[in-house]
C-alpha cells in the first residue's frame, strides 16, 4: 500500500487514524503504520509450535513470512465490554487504493468492511519490521490534529498501558493503541538485540553531565530509553509524556536563559522525541521550537518507530538534526555523543 496520498504536511500537527473493531469496540491506529488491509486467508497462515498466545502462525505476505498476531486474543483483558453490534460498526474493507486517496473535505473517510462477516488482517510496519494483526473489521479513516487526541489519566499510562490517548468521534470514544507495546509483549527479545552495554572512559563519565529531554507519550518506551540510556551514563534524563508539555519546558528554560544572561546549552544539551504523541506529535514539536522559540543550538534528534523515506524527509523539513528507528539504542547513543558532547562515537555494543 502506498501512503504518498494521504501523506500530510510537514509539522502541522494533523494525523490521520484509522478506526479498527475489536469485539465491537472501536479502536485506533496511525494510518502511516499501515501497509495493507487484506481478508484473513487461514491458507496463508501457517502455524508456529511453542509460539505465544496471541501468536496465530505466520502469514504469507508479498513472498515474505510475517507474525501474524489474533489482537483480540492479546487485548482481551483490555477491551472494556460494550453492547456495540460490529455490523452497525462497520461501513464497508479499506482498499489500498482507497486508502492512498483518502484526502476529504469533512475530516473523515469512509472504509470497507468484509460483509461476509470475516476478519480482516492489517498489515503494519514499524520498527524497521512487518507484522499483520488479525481484527474483525475497520471502519473509517479520520483526519484530526493531534491536540484532539487526549492523553490517559496517570493510571491508564502506566507501563501495563496498551493505549497511548483517546480521542471523541461521533460521541463515540477510539482508544489509540500502543502497537509497539503489543509487540514488545509479544516478542520482549527484539529490543533486548539493540541493548547499550556499560563503558567506561572519559566520554562515560561526561554522559553524567548532560541534561537531555525525552518527550515520549508510551511509558514502557519511556522507561526502556531512561534505561538504556542510564547503561551509557546518560543519567540526566527529563521526560515528557507528549509534545505540549516538552515544548512548555523549553519555553520555560528559553526564558530563564534570558534572566540569568546564560546560554540554552547550560540547561538541556539535548532532545529525543517520538513522532506520533497526543495534543502535540513529534514534527510540530521540533518546528516549534526551532521556529517559534528559535532555538536552534540544541539538537533534536527524532526517535520513531515510523522512520521511512518519506518520514524523513518531514523530519528535515522541520529542522530535526537527526532522526533514528526505535529501538535503535546503540546509534541513539552514538548520536547524543555526537552532538551534545562534540565527540566522535563510541560505539557502545
Amino acid at each position: 500500500m502506498a501512503n504518498n496520498g494521504i501523506l500530510l504536511e510537514s509539522g502541522t500537527n494533523e494525523v490521520e487514524i484509522l478506526e479498527f473493531v475489536l469485539n465491537g469496540q472501536p479502536f485506533g491506529v496511525n494510518v502511516l503504520k499501515i501497509q495493507a488491509i487484506e481478508q484473513y486467508d487461514p491458507t496463508r497462515v501457517t502455524q508456529i509450535q511453542l509460539s505465544h498466545p496471541s501468536v496465530v502462525g505466520t502469514l504469507l505476505f508479498r513472498e515474505s513470512c510475517i507474525t501474524l498476531v489474533d489482537l483480540s486474543a492479546e487485548m482481551e483483558d483490555d477491551i472494556p465490554a460494550g453492547e456495540t453490534d460490529i455490523n452497525d460498526a462497520i461501513d464497508t474493507v479499506v482498499s489500498p487504493e482507497l486508502m492512498a486517496s483518502a484526502t476529504t473535505d469533512d475530516n473523515v473517510t469512509h472504509g470497507q468492511s468484509d460483509p461476509t462477516g470475516n476478519k480482516l488482517t492489517l498489515v503494519m510496519e514499524f520498527n524497521n519490521m512487518k507484522t499483520a494483526f488479525l481484527v474483525d473489521g475497520v471502519n473509517r479513516i479520520h483526519r484530526l490534529s493531534w491536540e484532539s487526541i487526549k492523553p490517559l489519566s496517570p493510571f491508564l499510562s502506566s507501563t501495563d498501558s496498551k493505549f497511548t490517548g483517546s480521542m471523541q468521534i461521533e460521541e463515540r470514544e477510539i482508544l489509540i493503541v500502543d502497537m509497539e507495546k503489543v509487540v514488545t509483549e509479544i516478542l520482549p527479545k527484539g529490543h533486548d538485540a539493540f541493548s547499550v552495554t556499560a563503558g567506561s572512559g572519559p566520554v562515560y563519565e561526561e554522559r553524567a553531565n548532560a541534561i537531555i529531554f525525552l518527550a515520549e507519550d508510551s511509558a514502557i518506551i519511556r522507561d526502556k530509553v531512561r534505561e538504556e540510556l542510564a547503561r551509557a551514563n546518560y543519567t540526566n534524563l527529563r521526560t515528557f509524556p507528549n509534545g505540549v508539555e516538552c515544548y512548555k519546558a523549553m519555553q520555560g528554560i528559553k526564558e530563564k536563559s534570558q534572566v540569568e544572561g546564560k546560554p540554552i546549552s547550560e540547561f538541556v544539551g539535548g532532545l529525543i522525541s517520538d513522532i506520533e504523541m497526543p495534543q502535540m506529535d513529534g514534527l510540530a514539536l521540533c518546528k516549534n521550537i526551532k521556529e517559534n522559540l528559535n532555538i536552534k543550538e540544541i539538537p533534536v534528534i527524532m526517535f520513531s518507530s515510523l522512520i521511512n523515506e518519506q518520514i524523513a524527509r518531514k523530519c528535515e523539513d522541520v529542522g530535526s538534526d537527526a532522526y533514528i528507528t526505535k529501538p535503535q539504542f546503540r546509534e541513539l547513543v552514538d548520536l547524543l555523543d555526537q552532538m551534545v558532547l562534540k565527540k566522535e562515537p563510541q560505539s557502545v555494543k
